[in-house]
């Protein structure tokens, strides 16, 4: 399905004779190989793969794998560092690249003790390569999103006055699953009253009580690939003036954000959009995270939508925009997201289902 050996020779081809790169993070190792075991490293040299793991996974990698690999066997649970030791040794890798956020302090210090002469170097091809979304990818994750979408539309029709958020959850993830998904994407949001005033509310088991508003941000994991939704709900009329007019300017600040994604622009500039519809309407301390997020192999990458980001958005980049408001003093907090796909002309806006409450 996916092309994991266009993957390997794009990377094969930033590295040198005495290059090295390593992958230790799983959602990269699926990335770059389809495996979707634990416990496994990725070693990428010029024109060689290797796979360091353990015999647990000797038969998932040969059902996985399908690209040219060579397989060395640890014990479960250690001599990695020491394998990898010898695999810099036996290849005179000279160089090794790694992403600091997944790579041990503690095998760093090792290396380096053992091998003073070996250049230890961050590199960032794997996440620039994550960033652009291939048409494969594109259709899974649309695919993921259609489900997710259905598992709202499912969720609203059993939300009502005396259910607890915790039931709610509960049913969600049984209905995604029965239609495919293999886990939520992340511990979904189930926020009722107050609790929408909490942008990471998971589900508690508050019972929801008659004119509330429903906060519901929940998506999937299938076939590697995530899928991020948010939609607030209430089972009666919204009678109070309050709500009603911060939807409103969330759903604008939510349009104007969409409005302006292009190729070429900045990531900071998609949140200012949003933000100064906020601030214009005087809710500039009540809007309390970035605008969006990329999706992916994780729920969380880049491009971050935020103050500060000037990352060039590209054509295929899938990002969320998720501008919200929260009032604490008022006892609710509104949300909107949707999954946003970058195209030549502008933004293809990925999610389908409408903002009312």
């Amino acid at each position: 399905m996916f092309d994991f050996s266009g993957r390997i020779q794009k990377v094969q081809k930033t590295l040198l004779t005495g290059d090295a790169l390593w992958i230790s993070q799983k959602e990269e190792v699926f990335y770059l190989s389809g495996f979707t075991g634990d416990d496994t490293v990725l070693v990428v040299m010029k024109d060689r793969l290797f796979f360091i793991t353990d015999k647990r996974y000797t038969e998932q990698l040969r059902y996985e794998v399908s690209i040219p690999y060579e397989l060395l066997l640890v014990e479960s649970g250690r001599g990695r560092r020491e394998c990898l030791l010898q695999l810099i040794k036996d290849h005179r890798i000279e160089r090794l690249f790694v992403d600091k956020a997944s790579f041990p302090l503690a095998l760093y210090e090792y290396l380096v003790r053992q091998v003073p002469s070996l250049e230890l170097s961050e590199t960032r091809v794997v996440k620039d390569m994550r960033m652009v979304k291939d048409a494969v990818e594109i259709e899974v994750m649309k695919q993921n999103l259609m489900i997710t979408e259905w598992g709202y539309a499912y969720i609203i029709r059993k939300t009502k006055p005396g259910k607890k958020e915790e039931e709610l959850a509960t049913e969600l993830e049984y209905f995604l699953k029965k239609k495919g998904a293999k886990a939520f994407s992340f511990e979904p949001i189930v926020a009722s009253g107050y609790r929408t005033t909490l942008p990471h509310g998971t589900a508690s088991s508050r019972v929801i009580e008659k004119g509330e508003v429903v906060m519901f941000d929940f998506g999937i994991l299938k076939n590697g690939y995530c899928s991020d939704f948010t939609r607030c709900f209430s089972p009666f009329k919204i009678k109070k003036p309050k709500i009603l007019e911060i939807r409103r300017i969330v759903e604008q600040a939510l349009r104007a954000a969409e409005e302006v994604v292009k190729p070429g622009v900045t990531a900071e500039t998609v949140h200012q959009a949003a933000y100064r519809v906020i601030a214009d309407a005087g809710y500039a301390e009540n809007f309390w995270h970035s605008t969006g997020h990329g999706v992916g192999v994780e729920i969380h990458e880049d491009p971050y939508l935020r103050f500060g980001n000037t990352q060039i958005l590209q054509e295929g980049m899938i990002f969320t925009v998720e501008p919200g408001i929260y009032l604490p003093d008022e006892g609710f907090g509104i949300r909107l997201e949707d999954m946003v796909l970058v195209r030549k002309n502008g933004a293809e806006v990925l999610t389908q289902t409408d903002y009312k409450l």
